[in-house]
Formats: structure tokens, sequence, C-alpha cells
């Protein structure tokens, strides 16, 4: 049995710490905030894939806001519809949801440290590290910065959307210039408005450029955060008698397409768990299961950011006359898109979009 430390009790933390647990080491959890759950500063949209493949470690149905079946995806003015005959995604309380993870490591027997801000002060010799891009493990231990980060603004407002089981994209190099602007609801009369730029781009203007868009005029209450869209390129090492992973938004496990990071960093989460005193180990086991689908939606968001307007209404038209909306519904995956492109999708695609058919 080994002794860990985990540092900071988000969803990859939390689950980091379940397995750890559950392969007969003793875990200890610090979290800076007082509580976990709150405050919330990322949205509760998930999978349903990626959300079945946690279900050894949360009951994700018991916080379930609502059912998504679509999204209406926006090429700056051409509109590609994606829909689905099935449930393909939830909305759930974000909060809540932390906090039953938290909840589960506790009783898996995890010794919760609430109110402790780690920063070099470690005491145990294998440490994971789970806390956020701007990672004091990371620092600590000399593993490079995130080259690349997105910051987000939120906030909830009265809207009704016409349907509320569709998500609403806009992507727009000029609006919102590496990354996207976003309206999830919640129900018929409330959705979560939210942008993302890539920094140093003005996340305030993407920010304004929405609620005028959609004609919100009441002062809405809004969060911030940062997001990685890159992973860090050294996520494990051994330092004397220490070992350190790190894992989540502090590896950089996030979706770059979507910002999304709990399902790929719970997955990555329960490796480090499992391999939390082999360090190099995690590292080979995360890049080889999940590092293509990384790769993927780094490719789609670079290729989406490269993109001036007239030429992402060029592109999303292109793709209305492919029928590739018809082919997302059917076959889309919000996290593994390895299981939708194929390389005679892409050639393809390719040949028809530089008009070489």
């Amino acid at each position: 049995m080994a002794k860990v430390q985990v540092i900071g009790a988000g969803p990859a933390g939390s689950v980091s710490a379940i397995t750890a647990a559950r392969n007969g080491h003793k875990v200890s959890l610090s979290e800076q905030h007082k509580k976990c759950g709150a405050p919330v500063n990322c949205s509760g949209l998930f999978s349903k894939e990626g959300l079945d493949a946690l279900r050894d470690v949360i009951n994700y149905r018991k916080f379930i806001v609502n059912d998504m079946w679509g999204a209406d995806i926006h090429f700056a003015d051409e509109l590609l519809l994606v829909r689905s005959n099935k449930t393909i995604g939830y909305v759930c309380d974000r909060g809540a949801f932390d906090a039953e993870l938290a909840s589960t490591a506790e009783l898996e027997g995890v010794r919760m440290n609430y109110g402790e801000k780690v920063n070099e002060d470690f005491k145990y010799s294998n440490i994971i590290g789970a806390d956020g891009p701007n990672s004091q493990v990371a620092k600590y231990f000399k593993m490079g910065k995130i080259p690349r980060v997105v910051s987000t603004m939120r906030g909830m407002a009265k809207y009704n959307s016409g349907d509320k089981h569709i998500v609403q994209v806009f992507l727009s190099s000029s609006k919102f210039p590496g990354f996207f602007g976003w309206i999830i609801p919640h129900d018929e009369e409330n959705a979560e408005f939210g942008v993302g730029v890539e920094l140093p781009n003005d996340v305030q203007a993407a920010w304004k450029h929405l609620l005028k868009l959609k004609n919100i005029k009441e002062d809405v209450p809004v969060k911030s955060a940062i997001i990685p869209i890159s992973t860090r390129e050294k996520t494990a090492m051994k330092v004397g008698k220490k070992n350190i992973v790190l894992v989540g938004d502090a590896a950089g496990h996030v979706k770059a397409t979507s910002g999304g990071g709990v399902v790929f960093g719970s997955l990555c989460a329960k490796l480090a768990g499992q391999h939390c005193t082999s360090p190099l180990r995690y590292d080979f086991e995360w890049r080889m299961r999940f590092g293509t689908d990384l790769r993927l939606h780094r490719m789609v968001r670079d290729f989406l950011n490269w993109k001036s307007d007239s030429q992402l209404r060029a592109f999303g038209r292109k793709l209305r006359q492919l029928r590739f909306d018809e082919y997302l519904s059917k076959n889309g995956s919000m996290d593994r898109p390895s299981k939708m492109i194929k390389p005679q999708m892409l050639l393809h695609l390719m040949k028809n979009i530089a008009g070489d058919d």
C-alpha cells in the first residue's frame, strides 16, 4: 500500500482519489476551497456516452437537468442542423455532480482536507496534481506551461430557444476568435449563455456580442474561467523518491473543440489512480488510450481557427451540400472523433471542399 496525495477535488481529482483508494492505497485529498462543488466555473453539458463510461464512480442520472438531442451550429451566418432520434447528451447540475464525486471519494476511505491549499508542502511521495490549468504542482516541479488556453465567460439568462433539447453553437473568427459562443438550454425559460476566446483576445467583447445577438438586455451574472485547449508536454515525472502525475485540466485533458474536460479528465484520472506509483506507465497509458482523440479535437479546432468568417460560411455551406449534417446526426460522437472520422471520409471531404471532385 502506497501513500498518495491528490491536490484538487474537481472531477479529475476525486476520480483519481477514488481509483487510488480502490487499488488499496492510503489517499489524502487537498482542496483549497471549503467545500466541493462551489464555485461552479464550468458548464454541465456532457455526452451520454462519456457519462456512461463513468457509471462506476457516479450515478449521474440524479443530477440531470435537461437532455440534448442535437445542435444548431452557426458557421458565421451559415447554419448546420444536427439532429438525433435519441438523447446524445445531458445537462447536469455541475455543482452537485462535483460534490457527489467528492462524497464518494470520502466514502471510499479518502481523507478529505478542505481549505487546504498546497503549493510545496507535499505530505506523501506519490502526488497527483489535479489543480487546474495553472497547476501549482506543475509549477513546483517545473513541468512547463500549457501552451494554449481559452478565456471564458458564462451566465444564466431568461431565454426561450424554441426547443430546449437543442444546443446552439456560434463559430466566428471575428466575434469569437479561437473558440466559439454557445447557448445551452436548461428548460423552456432559462439557458446558459457562454463565450470563449483564445488568449490574448478580448473575451468581454465576445460576451457583449453574444448578448446583443440574442437581444439579451438584462444584467446577467457572469462567471469566468480559463480552459486549456492543448495538452501539457510533460504530465508525469519522477524526482528522487517522488512520483508526480498531472491529470484533468492540469494536464490539458480537454476537448479543444468544446472545452469539455470532465469525461477525458476522469477517464485519465482512473489511470492516474491506478498508476500513481508509476508515472511513466501512467503517461504511456493515457496517451495510448486517449491521445489520438485529443489530437483530433485539436486538429479540428485549428482547422476552424484558420478560417475567416467568409471561409467558415463557405465551409458550412459545403458541409450541408455534402449532407454531413445527416452523417453527424447518425454517427456523431461528442467525445471520440476517432469512432466517426474514417480516412476515406476525410479524403472525400477534402476533395470536395477543394473542388477536386
